[in-house]
């Protein structure tokens, strides 16, 4: 899996308002983009059951500020994360956390 294609892939999804998350690399990345948003009480080692329970804890208290913000919001409603878990999930949700592709 090369990591930018999950990046190229959230983001196209969130500008066109459009599909669904459809694995975890895609859901480590919006989680990381989600956490650069709010208090998510997860980071990059934590794994995607827990994730998940993380980001539906942060959402029910993010307001989005902008379309692109509520679009992300109903991916990451939407997805259930499988069991797997590697480590370029966490540099994807290290590239979503911090707006650029990890050193």
């Amino acid at each position: 899996m090369v990591p930018m294609l999950a990046v190229s892939s959230i983001e196209k999804k969130l500008e066109m308002q459009a599909s669904v998350i459809v694995g975890n690399y895609e859901f480590y990345y919006a989680s990381g983009k989600l956490s650069a948003l709010t208090s998510l009480g997860a980071d990059e080692n934590t794994r995607p059951v827990e994730l998940k329970e993380a980001v539906e804890t942060a959402l029910a208290d993010f307001q989005p500020a902008n379309d692109i913000q509520s679009y992300l919001v109903k991916l990451l409603e939407r997805y259930r994360p499988s069991e797997s878990y590697d480590e370029q999930m966490k540099l994807l949700f290290c590239w979503g956390r911090e707006g650029k592709e990890p050193a």
